[in-house]
């Protein structure tokens, strides 16, 4: 496991012996790990490995089993305010796109994000700040022209467009973000990478899951990779993602090449 050469790394999140349960299925075991202030990190492995239920816990939208040696803490605090946690990060997860109802426009899901209720009407309560900040918002993620189309209505990539100027309508520092890139057209794919590289530079931290490692964010400083419900190993881009890793997480014969902080996965040939 990762050893920081930091020592006054300061935590937003801290998770020790923690286990999650789905039923009588054991989907989180054992997981210690502390996610720190000026990390982006990125969390890889296959189908069924745990990661969006890693992610669900910053939500808070599952728990862990609570037991005498187990601490699950979100900015010093086991019992965070979900409010509070809205203001801190912005989530992207993958069922939200199924929780808007049809009929449900566009600018009305990117301000449900003042209220955390995906089908609320809340655009009349605005205030002239928040209409503001919204504006800009809209104008940066490309949306202008389709904010009163129907929700469902959309193309994948403009329904990740308008989640994720959602998730930003409090302007936290974390965002987390659950296969930002999957099954996304060009534009929105060059939209979400040029405005994350953006938020990047702001110094937003990222977590984030990607099976694409030629979708690797830049600056991103953490792998986590993660296998049968376990983080199996934590550590640097350059120490974790190369060919053996890789190979041996997806089960897979692969050669991956990393050029000036990218990388691709080519077929593995055979001599």
């Amino acid at each position: 496991m990762r050893k920081s050469s930091q020592k006054d790394l300061i935590n937003w999140a801290s998770l020790k012996n923690i286990n999650v349960f789905f039923e009588q299925d054991l989907i989180l075991s054992d997981i210690n790990i502390n996610l720190n202030y000026g990390e982006n990190i990125l969390v890889l492995g296959p189908n069924g490995s745990g990661k969006s239920t890693f992610l669900k816990l910053l939500n808070r939208s599952i728990y862990p089993i609570k037991s005498k040696n187990s601490s699950f803490k979100l900015f010093n605090k086991e019992n965070i305010n979900i409010w509070e946690l809205r203001k801190k990060i912005g989530f992207l997860l993958k069922e939200m796109e199924q929780r808007v109802n049809n009929g449900v426009k566009l600018y009305d899901v990117i301000c449900s994000g003042f209220t955390g209720i995906f089908n609320s009407r809340y655009s009349h309560l605005l205030s002239e700040r928040e209409k503001i900040k919204l504006d800009n918002l809209i104008n940066q993620w490309e949306l202008d022209n389709i904010i009163q189309i129907e929700f469902q209505k959309l193309s994948d990539g403009q329904k990740r467009r308008a989640l994720l100027a959602r998730a930003l309508v409090y302007e936290p520092n974390i965002l987390v973000l659950d296969e930002p890139f999957c099954n996304l057209d060009l534009k929105s794919n060059f939209i979400l990478t040029q405005n994350l590289e953006r938020l990047l530079n702001q110094s937003v931290n990222i977590i984030y899951v990607t099976h694409n490692l030629e979708s690797i964010l830049p600056k991103t400083n953490r792998v986590l990779l993660m296998k049968d419900g376990k983080i199996i190993n934590d550590g640097s881009p350059k120490e974790l993602i190369n060919t053996k890793n890789i190979s041996n997480l997806f089960n897979i014969s692969i050669k991956v090449i990393e050029q000036e902080g990218y990388w691709r996965m080519l077929p593995q040939t055979t001599k």
